[in-house]
């Protein structure tokens, strides 16, 4: 059978009780996450600008945008809660799809499920299919779909917004195929937007893209039935390396939830393991700034096509600086805080000529470690290598480090007691019946999109 209609079987025959039990309390987790750094990038200028268009636009007010007291279509939603989700680069990533697995699905499901009161069970699953979606398709496309330019929350990320909206409609599989097919013919974001409004825009776009897919599909429009895999279709355009092997292979694999990573720290992913290696280095040597002679950053070669503008003017920017987020742990700056990335932290004297003392070098062959090398002016190397990208297994352990994030990001939008709530809703999210009520105590009543 061809590999569009056996995902679209996957997707269409997904339900909450055949999910790992792991991978459902990840997928509340990721919820309660991706609730949190929406809700702070939901005044950022980028989404204030897409408040706007929706409100010039005009549509149906059925889907709470988060953190504002407005509301709009599904679909706009999704896009805009979507791209301030990712407005900070704070959301999580996996390594199966090589990009951020809940900023596009996520806004997508839980504008769906608003509109349609689904449960919280409902919810888990639809959110779950979507993320094993994005994963599969970038275990079948392989690294050169990324390498080649593509940003894969954009493009596998319309995939799994598609494949979370087909399971929560409980479209059949020939249905659900051709939401694929929709989906996969607008997938869009290129890398080379990195740094700009863009990159979040991708994550919305994704997200209303596969939504808008889904609800087409239901109404009986029509796509190719073999998107993936048909010449001059998706793999065949967008990867010279795919590989129906590693396809079955991930077909195969009941869930991919469970291997979700978090972030802490508010730039590219890519970055914190050096970040992580340099906080060590400092904790265990107390190194003063004019003590450091030199510092050599040693990564995977892929990293230099992400995370590496050497000299970066603004916030944004200085998100995907392996040069200056060194710097920034070097000097003891807080890399989780959202607010620290401006464009006066750029500009900044003494920062700046830290981070002209950081060198970035790649790994003579592929190396998942980042290597942080500090040369002081006595003479001395003190080295430390670190992978962040390992999945945490404690998931208790991974309950509280999240829920200080969401409530750091969370309470000064809904004041403490809120952010309380919702953190517990997220808990016992497969309890809740009807998830209306459940998003709309996401709104904030001091925002619109005049502000």
């Amino acid at each position: 059978m061809a590999a569009t209609r056996r995902l679209a079987e996957r997707i269409a025959s997904s339900r909450y009780e055949e999910i790992p039990e792991a991978a459902r309390e990840v997928a509340k987790q990721a919820i309660l996450d991706f609730i949190g750094v929406t809700l702070a990038g939901a005044d950022e200028p980028l989404a204030r600008i897409l408040r706007a268009e929706a409100a010039d636009e005009g549509s149906a007010e059925v889907a709470q945008i988060f953190g504002t007291r407005e509301r709009a279509s599904p679909q706009r939603s999704a896009l805009i809660n979507g791209a301030a989700g990712h407005a900070h680069d704070y959301d999580d990533v996996h390594t199966a799809m090589s990009g951020h697995p809940t900023v596009p699905v996520a806004p997508a499901v839980l504008a769906l499920a608003e509109q349609l009161g689904r449960s919280g069970q409902a919810t888990i699953a639809a959110f779950a299919t979507g993320v094993d979606v994005e994963c599969i398709l970038g275990r079948y496309a392989g690294p050169t779909h990324y390498a080649a330019g593509w940003h894969n929350t954009g493009t596998l990320g319309s995939f799994g917004a598609a494949a979370a909206a087909a399971n929560l409609l409980q479209l059949d599989a020939q249905t659900t195929g051709q939401a694929l097919g929709i989906a996969g013919t607008q997938a869009a974001g290129l890398k080379c937007q990195f740094g700009t409004m863009c990159k979040p825009l991708h994550a919305g776009h994704a997200a209303a893209t596969g939504l808008s897919a889904a609800s087409l599909a239901r109404r009986g429009f029509t796509s190719c039935e073999d998107i993936l895999e048909t010449p001059q279709g998706f793999m065949a355009t967008q990867s010279t390396g795919a590989s129906e092997e590693r396809f079955e292979q991930a077909l195969e694999t009941p869930a991919f939830t469970q291997d979700i990573c978090f972030k802490y720290h508010a730039a590219c992913y890519l970055t914190h393991s050096a970040i992580e290696a340099t906080l060590e280095l400092c904790q265990r040597n107390a190194f003063a700034p004019d003590d450091i002679e030199a510092v050599e950053v040693r990564v995977d070669k892929g990293h230099f096509g992400v995370c590496n503008i050497a000299q970066p003017s603004t916030g944004l920017e200085a998100k995907f600086s392996l040069r200056l987020t060194t710097a920034m742990a070097l000097n003891g700056i807080d890399t989780s805080s959202i607010a620290i990335f401006d464009d006066a932290l750029a500009h900044d004297p003494a920062l700046t000529a830290l981070r002209d003392k950081v060198h970035v070098v790649a790994h003579a062959e592929h190396n998942p470690d980042t290597i942080v090398t500090i040369h002081t002016r006595d003479g001395s190397q003190h080295s430390a290598a670190v992978n962040v990208a390992i999945p945490m297994r404690d998931l208790d352990a991974q309950w509280d480090k999240l829920e200080n994030k969401f409530h750091t990001l969370a309470a000064p939008v809904l004041g403490s007691q809120g952010a309380a709530t919702v953190a517990q809703m997220c808990r016992t999210l497969e309890t809740q019946d009807n998830l209306q009520d459940f998003c709309k105590g996401l709104s904030c009543a001091q925002r619109d999109s005049s502000q």
